[in-house]
């Protein structure tokens, strides 16, 4: 079962690379970024309201225009822009856009530092950069990558359901 997973994943990100890079809109990444949020076990951790920060101007736009519209298990939630990767510690949750790729590594360390599940717009972000989710366009449908390995060292815990129906990258 874990050779066939694995050889999956291979296939996916062979693909990947094969097929022409798409970005899933920004305001679908906001709408699923909410909900993968709810699918953390440890989902109490974000506090009440959730602090959300973000380097993306246009993520920043489409959260403060969903405020009060939607909550993530009854949680309002807060949206401010990152200044630098020093104010990672300020949030429990970061969206890194492309605009910060260069700062991957250094978010990501600050992150883990203080349980900050962070999603970043790249898929590099997850795969290289120490992120723990992203999102990406296979076959003109969005799909949603994890790193679990990054994601448990961030303090989060998805349901194995849930990590079924994602791209997992990472090991398990």
């Amino acid at each position: 079962m874990r050779n066939r997973l694995v050889l999956v994943v291979t296939a996916l990100l062979v693909l990947g690379t094969i097929i022409s890079a798409q970005d899933v809109p920004i305001n679908l990444q906001v709408k699923l970024m909410l909900k993968i949020l709810s699918m953390d076990r440890n989902f109490s951790r974000f506090g009440d309201p959730i602090k959300i920060g973000t380097s993306s101007d246009e993520f920043l736009e489409e959260l403060i225009a969903i405020k009060g519209k939607l909550k993530v298990k009854g949680k309002d939630f807060i949206a401010e822009k990152i200044a630098s990767a020093d104010d990672v510690a300020n949030y429990k949750v970061i969206y890194i856009g492309k605009n910060w790729s260069d700062n991957y590594k250094t978010v990501s360390e600050k992150a883990n530092e203080n349980h900050c599940l962070v999603f970043c717009q790249d898929e590099a972000g997850v795969t290289d950069g120490g992120g723990a989710v992203s999102f990406k366009v296979v076959d003109d449908r969005p799909k949603i990558v994890i790193n679990v390995i990054n994601a448990k060292s961030q303090g989060t815990d998805f349901p194995a359901g849930f990590l079924r129906i994602t791209v997992v990258v990472g090991g398990l």
